[in-house]
């Protein structure tokens, strides 16, 4: 677990010390350049401490997915119990679902609103309404 953890913070320290040097190395071979050969610099720059956080981002998934940690913290703070035998059953056991229940369209039907509705579409053009819209 230690030396997980140690691991972990060496190559965020060596990550980001790396990044610091190609940051160094590059801003001083961009004092003479052009203005589109710096905005590409710039870019190759931004590029590279993009891989470099992807990197550290990785690094921190690997070091917060180790089994042992994700076990602990599953021992704290769920209320896990052992997987017993009579938990299996074969699917011809397991009983078929009901069918679906629509509560509020029952209800509609109790109401006595359970009709269909007529949509504008449904209406016939009439003489009062030009091009036949409501």
């Amino acid at each position: 677990s230690g030396g997980t953890r140690s691991r972990a913070l060496i190559v965020v320290v060596v990550l980001v010390v790396a990044a610091a040097a190609v940051f160094l190395l590059l801003r001083a071979g961009s004092a003479s350049l052009s203005p589109e050969a710096e905005q590409v610099q710039k870019i190759r720059m931004k590029i590279h401490r993009e891989r470099d956080a992807i990197a550290v981002l990785k690094a921190e998934w690997q070091f917060l997915n180790r089994p042992d940690r994700l076990q602990a913290l599953a021992e704290r703070h769920l209320d896990l119990q052992p997987f017993s035998v009579t938990q299996v059953v074969r699917m011809a056991d397991v009983p078929n679902r009901g069918p679906k229940v629509d509560a509020i369209g029952r209800k509609l039907e109790d109401l006595g609103l359970g009709l269909p509705t007529e949509t504008p579409r449904d209406r016939k053009p009439s003489a009062t309404t030009p091009g036949g819209r409501p």
